[in-house]
């Protein structure tokens, strides 16, 4: 007799599970189909705002293609010194010959304070004792070249410098060191230039020093040292 109740018992519980596991089944896959739902919502969605993004990222681009790009003005204010836009200035428009000099560095070299021969082109700039003097006001462009070489490198390292003077006071300076392996290497050859662009006024002078000047080359290369000067627009 106790055999009965007890399968009805084990009845009852696999009932139980049957009934548990079909609920659980299908809590699972309403959760899933959710979740896909809610995937694809979200995939679409950003995709759409990708495509929105695309296409007003092409029509910009075909509007800017469309305006006309600015040029650049003719003229650029000159600043002075050695400014990158006044040199982007001078490229776009051809100096003339109104003042004008080139002057090879003149030998033999006895002072810190270069000397220039005067059979080069002077071209209403007047020239005197090393000095260039302007005689029409204006803006210049100023350039020297100066070439070195060190025989003998000695023991100790050699500072060589070019000084662009105006009125005598220093603009601009390059300066390089020479000899600083101090191996004994000999003819050391080193190039310093200078490019200045300067508003001048009438009886203003134009100079140049070096510190060193015993090596400032005159023989290797005559015409590599240079001293040039020419009157780029007016002052106004």
């Amino acid at each position: 007799m106790s055999s009965v109740p007890r399968q009805t018992s084990l009845h009852q519980l696999n009932a139980s599970l049957g009934a548990a596991m079909n609920v659980s089944e299908g809590t699972v896959t309403s959760h899933l189909r959710a979740t896909s739902r809610t995937y694809f919502y979200f995939t679409t969605a950003t995709l759409v705002l990708c495509l929105i993004f695309t296409l007003a990222t092409i029509m910009v681009l075909v509007v800017q293609k469309k305006e006309p790009i600015p040029q650049p003005p003719d003229k650029f204010p000159l600043i002075g010194g050695n400014c990158s836009l006044d040199i982007l200035s001078i490229l776009k428009k051809p100096p003339g010959t109104e003042s004008s000099a080139y002057l090879q560095v003149s030998k033999p070299i006895r002072s810190s304070k270069l000397t220039w021969n005067k059979d080069g082109t002077l071209n209403g700039i007047g020239y005197h004792d090393g000095n260039l003097i302007i005689q029409s006001p204006g803006w210049y462009i100023i350039y020297c070249q100066l070439q070195f070489v060190v025989p003998n490198c000695p023991d100790n390292p050699i500072d060589l410098k070019l000084e662009l003077l105006i009125n005598n006071k220093a603009k601009k300076q390059t300066l390089v060191t020479a000899c600083e392996s101090k191996t004994g290497t000999k003819n050391i050859y080193r190039n310093l230039s200078q490019f200045f662009l300067e508003n001048l006024n009438v009886n203003n002078t134009v100079s140049i020093k070096v510190k060193e000047f015993q090596y400032v080359d005159t023989n290797t290369f005559p015409l590599e040292s240079v001293l040039a000067a020419f009157k780029y627009s007016n002052s106004n």
